[in-house]
């Protein structure tokens, strides 16, 4: 331990504190509250001030408290390649550069001790439901891989006996199964395709979200105009002459699967292709035997073929919603982010679908109140930017979304080179503006823009140079499924937050937590305290006055 003492820094730091290999990290802590069904986060910092020469890692060991029901893994680094413009100053870094995002399990080679590098393990406590409320004190060691102690470390994870609710919102991140077939080499919806997507769903619903984009046909998302992404369709179509069958075994064996695997919501693809819905979707069907594309960009919206599709296709899907008792639970997608030259466009579209579907609602990401206004979408799914001309109606249905904006004005986004408190404060955000949900268009799409081509995401970070680094993914692809990331565990905490906010409303009532959020200085999407310290300071002042009700 001598020894190394001198060579090694360590230090337990804040699970917003993002540790960038060449800066001494600095939120340090020694204790944090959690509740007994959250997942808590810290990091432990490290530096290696001296060159391997055959030490080339670590190991570490916990022992006591929380220690068994610890998982830790490795921060890697990855690419920070596409920056935001400068609009305003609240970000770790704004040129290219590393950054830490991947969290990887810790291998047989143990962990990386790099010479002149700030690096990081990230713990997360889960606890089972025989843990008792109490304080847990658990020592953390750093050992050599041949056996030699490096540093040795304390953390106390005090655990208060109350659970969070369940959430109220509807939390929605679009799921790209083209992305994963073409990247784990599987065939859509085979048996080898659900082995994977069963780890996805488990980190997808790990990271808080509840609502899972379902696609009846391939999604008009990210398409080229006359182009095509690979076909992704859960119905089976049968055409006979100006007639059409429908099979929907998949769509049933794949709504099965998500809702026993902790999907709550479906929303169906896009009926209309994206930014106003002047085409039909990529629509396959089997016509005299043989497989055939039968709608798409060479079919105009309102086409009467489409039409007539349409109606003998919600005729058969009505019947299997209510069949599997689901009607209330389903939402459809008309176009994504229509603009407001297509207001008469999506109109037609909308009279064409909402006659058969009903009381099931109709949501589209946009950012013009006309839609609402005029009566053409059910729930109207706001950029944040946009936030405030539809807040201003006191609409009750309200979702909000982000995505490669805003970048400025401090609205929250998940980009690589923003601090993780700009991912989290999410959370406080929608409790205040009681949104009833949340939308963002990429857990995992690992293509180029327009989906060109595929993309390595760990090595290029931004659809290949046309977004912000950080906003086509969440999730990184493994051998079986997925790592998360720093920022899908950020999001996490940020649903967390807002669940401990529903919480303590259940016991002092909603006035007076939104009293506590405005004197913390929190208004709308774009004040608040901008400050990791001041974050995790308030989140312990609600557990402290839950602790008080319990």
């Amino acid at each position: 331990m001598s020894e190394w003492k001198e060579l090694i820094k360590c230090k337990i730091v804040s699970s917003l504190e993002k540790v960038l290999p060449m800066v001494e990290p600095k939120l340090e802590e020694s204790y944090g509250s959690m509740l007994l069904n959250e997942r808590y986060n810290f990091q432990i910092a490290y530096y290696c001030s001296v060159t391997p020469r055959g030490k080339h890692g670590s190991r570490l060991v916990m022992r006591g408290g929380l220690a068994e029901y610890m998982t830790v893994r490795i921060e890697e680094l990855a690419p920070s390649s596409v920056v935001n413009n400068p609009a305003d100053d609240y970000y770790v870094m704004n040129e290219v550069g590393l950054l830490p995002d991947p969290l990887v399990p810790v291998r047989e080679v143990g962990i990386p001790m790099p010479y002149g590098q700030w690096r990081a393990l990230w713990v997360s406590v889960s606890l089972p439901e025989t843990v008792k409320a109490g304080v847990y004190e658990t020592e953390l060691e750093l050992f050599s891989l041949e056996g030699e102690s490096m540093a040795k470390l304390r953390y106390t994870v005090e655990v208060i006996g109350a659970k969070l609710p369940k959430t109220d919102l509807k939390l929605t991140n679009w799921m790209h199964y083209d992305c994963i077939a073409q990247t784990h080499g599987v065939r859509l919806f085979s048996e080898e395709f659900y082995a994977v997507f069963a780890n996805y769903l488990k980190d997808y619903t790990e990271c808080g979200f509840n609502m899972l984009l379902t696609p009846l046909f391939t999604p008009p998302l990210d398409t080229a105009i006359g182009a095509e992404r690979m076909t992704a369709q859960l119905v089976k179509v049968i055409q006979k002459g100006e007639e059409y069958e429908f099979d929907f075994t998949e769509l049933k064996k794949f709504l099965a699967f998500a809702l026993a695997n902790g999907i709550e919501y479906v929303e169906f693809s896009h009926l209309f292709t994206q930014w106003g819905g002047k085409f039909c979707p990529k629509i396959v069907a089997e016509v005299d035997g043989e497989e055939k594309r039968v709608f798409g960009w060479d079919t105009d919206a309102t086409d009467a073929r489409y039409q007539a599709f349409l109606n003998a296709f919600f005729y058969a899907l009505g019947k299997v919603v209510d069949e599997m008792g689901i009607r209330e639970r389903c939402y459809f997608h008309l176009s994504d982010e229509p603009s407001e030259v297509m207001i008469p466009n999506y109109a037609k579209c909308r009279e064409m679908v909402k006659k058969y579907i009903g009381d099931m609602p109709i949501m589209d990401a946009l950012s013009h109140y006309e839609f609402y206004e005029q009566g053409l979408v059910d729930i109207p799914v706001t950029g944040l930017k946009a936030y405030e001309k539809f807040a201003v109606h006191n609409l009750e249905n309200l979702f909000v979304y982000n995505c490669c904006g805003p970048t400025d004005e401090y609205y929250s986004n998940r980009f690589l080179n923003f601090p993780s408190q700009r991912v989290r404060v999410l959370g406080f955000q929608m409790y205040k503006t009681a949104v009833q949900g949340y939308l963002h268009w990429g857990f995992n799409f690992y293509n180029s823009v327009l989906s060109k081509i595929r993309v390595n995401p760990y090595s290029s970070t931004d659809c290949y140079g046309a977004f912000p680094s950080g906003d086509g993914f969440l999730v990184y692809p493994s051998d079986t499924g997925v790592y998360k990331s720093v920022r899908a565990e950020a999001t996490n905490e940020g649903f967390q937050d807002y669940r401990a906010l529903k919480l303590l409303e259940s016991y002092i009532g909603r006035e007076r937590v939104v009293k506590l959020l405005d004197e913390w200085g929190l208004d709308g999407y774009t004040v608040y305290p901008r400050d990791a310290v001041a974050h995790k300071a308030f989140r312990e002042k609600i557990n402290a006055l839950i602790k008080e009700q319990v």
